[in-house]
């Protein structure tokens, strides 16, 4: 039997968002550290922004609000090599704890072919997918939503007609016809 592979990293010291790459062709990585120990983990654009919209869904929802969350700039660690693609995530909140649980699944290929699950499957399951766990604290939530931010919105300009991104060697725009 394959057994899963499980990152279960409870209570990180740092989780963030950042890119590589330059405007239009960035790489977006969640980093995770954790006692000295870095993990980095892809995932796309779209991804972080649903990541952003839960966590300030779930902070309102928890009343959460209290003391400012310390900003973290500091450029993502390196050498930045991701232990997977993240596909379907989900994020519990954790009563006992006053903590968030974020689950990550990786997607999986098969001789070139993508197969992304649409639910986290269970661990019991032969050949499972990897697996990222960790919990973090509110504080930790608030200064992820504000660097995931900043990171969303340093991307492409947009155009003030169409709203699509401007690339580096330009744009047709359709409303400009």
């Amino acid at each position: 039997m394959w057994l899963r592979r499980i990152y279960d990293l409870d209570e990180v010291d740092r989780f963030v968002l950042g890119t590589v790459g330059l405007p239009g062709e960035r790489e977006f990585y969640i980093q995770v550290r954790k006692a000295g120990q870095v993990l980095s983990f892809a995932l796309e654009k779209g991804q972080a922004q649903a990541l952003v919209d839960r966590y300030k869904e779930m902070l309102r929802e928890a009343k959460s609000s209290h003391g400012a969350a310390p900003r973290d700039n500091e450029p993502l660690d390196t050498p930045i090599e991701s232990e997977f693609t993240l596909g379907v995530m989900a994020l519990t909140w954790q009563t006992d704890s006053q903590m968030i649980r974020f689950e990550g699944q990786a997607i999986v290929g098969d001789q070139g072919e993508e197969i992304i699950y649409h639910e986290l499957a269970s661990d019991e399951l032969e050949g499972a997918p990897p697996i990222l766990r960790i919990r973090i604290t509110t504080t930790q939530a608030r200064s992820f939503i504000e660097r995931a931010t900043s990171v969303i919105k340093a991307g492409r300009v947009t155009c003030m007609f169409c709203g699509a991104p401007i690339n580096a060697n330009g744009h047709t725009c359709p409303r400009m016809n």
